[in-house]
Parts: structure tokens; sequence; C-alpha cells
């Protein structure tokens, strides 16, 4: 067990890159704000209820504005589909007071041209604005160098032999950082999430069908000839 060098990185994205090509995050309707809430949605739940509690939400609240003054019950409901709808519209509503008491506006355009740690460091004291989120947003919306690690990638990072097991996300997340280069973040970052989710799965992952096999220290898993 070694922690991955840049080598090993720009290694696995060149295997990532010639299985799954260049995979792109298209931008979120509702612009730097609407990236924002979605994160607040996507926590603890499917992408699928993710973008259907979100979907909702605008068409019921087309403007921000109108999400800022809507009754949090009412809010609630409309993004119901994703789960923890009481504590969620609270965050959300919180997330646009945080934002206009800043800005005098509802966009969080703001983010985008203030240095890159001192947005971060904003991000993260928003109430249910993690580490995690605020990577995501920094990185897709303003190509920021941090590195996102998810559920998925947090359970392909140790089946490589890069981190210990039980080595938290937010840790894998942090290092990560550090290596990775700026230039293949977004690219390797997707793509790690494409392998998460077809083929190296929490059970039963298709071992033979991937393309980091000859790279995979995973304990349970037999090599084969691909």
């Amino acid at each position: 067990m070694s922690l991955p060098t840049i080598t090993d990185i720009e290694e696995a994205h060149r295997l990532l890159l010639e299985r799954f090509g260049e995979t792109k995050k298209p931008p979120r309707e509702g612009g730097t704000t609407g990236a924002l809430v979605a994160g607040l949605l996507s926590q603890n739940t499917t992408d699928k209820n993710r973008d259907a509690a979100y979907a909702e939400l605008r068409k019921q609240y087309p403007l921000w504005e109108s999400v800022a003054a809507a009754p949090e019950m009412a809010l609630a409901d409309a993004i119901r589909v994703a789960g923890m709808m009481h504590q969620r519209s609270f965050r959300i509503k919180a997330l646009l007071k945080a934002i206009f008491d800043k800005t005098g506006t509802y966009s969080a355009d703001f983010l985008l041209t203030i240095p890159h740690n001192k947005a971060f460091e904003w991000l993260v004291r928003r109430d249910g604005i993690g580490e995690k989120t605020a990577a995501v947003f920094l990185l897709f919306s303003a190509g920021a160098p941090y590195f996102p690690v998810d559920t998925h990638i947090k359970r392909i990072m140790p089946r490589l032999g890069w981190f210990p097991e039980k080595t938290t996300a937010i840790k894998i997340q942090r290092k990560i950082t550090e290596i990775c280069p700026r230039e293949i973040m977004k690219t390797f970052h997707l793509n790690l999430l494409k392998l998460g989710r077809i083929i190296c799965r929490p059970r039963k992952p298709e071992c033979a069908k991937c393309p980091l096999v000859k790279k995979c220290a995973y304990p349970e898993f037999e090599p084969v000839k691909v």
C-alpha cells in the first residue's frame, strides 16, 4: 500500500481515457446558483432523484428570488423526491440568503472572481455544503484545482492500492487534489465516476472489463488476461 504518484495518476487517466473518452459534465441550468442548489440536493440521494427534485424546483420557482421568498413547507414539497426535504429546503433558503447578503443578488458568480481558497472557505461555512460539494462546484464552475471524491471514487482508490481501506473520502480528496495534475482533473474525476458506476461496483465488480485491471490491488480479485 502506497500513496499514488503523479505517474500513477497520469497512467490511470490515460487508460480510462482510452476506454471512456473525454467525458464532460454539461453546465447546470440555473447558473452558478443552480450548481450549488443541485449540490445541496445531491447529498445522500441518487442522481436521478437529485435531477427530478431540481427540475421540479425550477418548474415551480423559475427565479431564485421566488425560491428565496417561497414558504419553507412549499419548497420542501417541491423537492420531496430527493428526500430530507425539510432539511434541504432550510439549507437552500439559507444559501440564497447568504448569497444575497454578500452580493445584493441571487447570483453566486462572485465565487468565480475571488481566490479559489477564499471561495472554498466561504462555501464550507454554508450549512450542508461540505468539502466534496465545494470541490465539485469549484472544479466544474471555476476550473479550480480541487478533486472531489464521492462514494464511487472512495471505493476505487483503496482497490487500486492507493489508500488504506478505511481512509475517509475527505482525506483521499485532499491528497489527490495535491497530486493530480490540474489539466486532467475534470476528465479523470468523471471517468473514475463512470468506472465506479458501470464496472467497479460495490458488489461483484466486473474486473475482467476494467481498463485498470493490471494496476489493481483489489484483494478479492483474481487476475485475468484482458
